[in-house]
């Protein structure tokens, strides 16, 4: 099979990388006002949508595994070493073995979209943060709910239904 260089190939993941981290940023802050108003169906489908970034990212680290082994196929072939180096792992390793008018572009590219993962990882960090906070508040209104109705026995102090003794039935089915 006749692929395009390995330059054009990395050029193109890594502005699909860049992509789709950048939308993965997008849903990470728009999830976090989400949360911050106490908007559950606009989470959910954030939710859903997350997925489907992550899903095309998982794709994208597919292509990247599969440049990676053609990269160390041909660096293998060119240096004559079984393997090819063993550092090939990251894009900007890959952006070294293009030709010297591609690696500044390459470099570029591969330094922004480790910077942009930096920041989405930093975003999703707070966005747990504050999903947390929430989930806190909530119970809080909830035992506060309980507390305010156990006087009519319904809820135990701690804002559960209590359990109650264990009903042993039986059924005659003799006839």
């Amino acid at each position: 099979m006749n692929h395009p260089p390995l330059h054009v190939e990395l050029e193109r993941l890594l502005r699909a990388l860049l992509s789709a981290h950048e939308s993965l940023l997008d849903v990470t802050r728009r999830h976090h006002q989400a949360v911050r108003q106490a908007d559950p169906t606009r989470c959910r489908h954030l939710l859903d949508e997350e997925q489907r970034v992550l899903a095309s990212i998982a794709e994208l680290e597919v292509s990247r595994q599969a440049l990676v082994q053609r990269a160390m196929k041909e660096a293998a072939h060119l240096v004559g070493t079984p393997g090819g180096p063993a550092t090939l792992a990251r894009l900007r390793d890959l952006a070294l073995l293009a030709p010297p008018e591609r690696r500044p572009t390459l470099l570029d590219l591969s330094d922004r979209l480790r910077s942009l993962i930096q920041v989405v990882q930093q975003e999703q960090a707070l966005l747990r943060v504050v999903t947390r906070v929430l989930t806190a508040h909530m119970e809080g209104l909830m035992r506060q709910v309980a507390r305010s109705l156990s006087h009519t026995g319904t809820y135990a102090k701690g804002g559960v239904i209590p359990a109650g003794a264990p009903v042993v039935t039986s059924l005659d089915v003799r006839l």
